[in-house]
């Protein structure tokens, strides 16, 4: 009888084991405290460049990685302006046109609005533990903590530019703690590091994001200044009506 205890002890730890370490489970924990939920939103935006400092302020509603809608706040000459996701569609509406324009999906790649932080980080557009598929690297410590690290790989109907994203995903909070871009020849394309973490409406999250490009002489500082659950979004609210008339809001 010991020996068929001990052999189920160890067939037990191991299953326990690939459990705790299975990616796709880490990153959809990961991404449950906050980018799978409905929820409202203002952000400031600080881009750094080694002759001058752009800011910005934002205001957001989302629903998960589908629906997505940001009005800037400042500067002046940006404000009003509106950006919607919804679904696999783009736009963009001005205040001053009274004009709405589609935008192609590649614009989820480039640069929001001369900032190191690109559209789909702003707007969303991927989900890591969805649309990628994924390979448990092990563990290493990244930024003092100690992190699971897991090679993603986007499946081939997910739209992104990126060869691959690393994702170190705290053991302690399970939240993500730094995510590297990599493009298709291999290099860093963009970097996003977790630089301070705070409790918005019961929800731990990051609240402090640094984007580092161009081998970081350049960087972009995202800083939440509110964030709360929005559980009454719907996708029927976000529609082309919705942009003209979000100041109600």
């Amino acid at each position: 009888m010991q020996p068929k205890f001990h052999f189920f002890l160890v067939l037990l730890t191991s299953c326990l084991t690939a459990w705790a370490q299975n990616p796709g489970a880490i990153l959809s924990k990961a991404e449950s405290a906050a980018v799978q939920q409905s929820a409202y939103s203002r952000i400031k935006l600080k881009a750094e460049r080694p002759r001058y400092t752009r800011e910005m302020e934002l205001r957001s509603w989302n629903m998960g990685n589908d629906y997505s809608l940001v009005q800037i706040v400042a500067p002046e000459r940006d404000a009003g302006m509106v950006y919607m996701k919804a679904d696999k569609s783009l736009m963009t509406y001005s205040p001053r046109t009274d004009k709405i324009m589609k935008l192609p999906a590649s614009m989820l790649m480039q640069g929001w609005m001369g900032t190191d932080a690109q559209f789909d980080n702003v707007l969303g557009a991927a989900s890591l533990s969805q649309d990628f598929n994924h390979t448990y690297q092990g563990k290493k410590t990244m930024n003092g903590q100690e992190c699971h690290v897991i090679r993603c790989v986007p499946k081939p109907s997910t739209p992104v530019a990126h060869d691959h994203v690393d994702a170190y995903i705290s053991v302690k909070n399970e939240s993500w703690v730094r995510l590297v871009f990599f493009d298709k020849k291999g290099d860093i394309s963009q970097q996003m590091d977790a630089l301070h973490f705070q409790r918005f409406d019961g929800v731990w999250m990051p609240d402090q994001i640094r984007f580092t490009a161009k081998g970081g002489s350049q960087t972009t500082t995202l800083t939440i200044l509110e964030w709360r659950k929005r559980p009454d979004l719907k996708a029927s609210w976000f529609k082309e009506s919705t942009m003209k008339r979000i100041d109600t809001f």
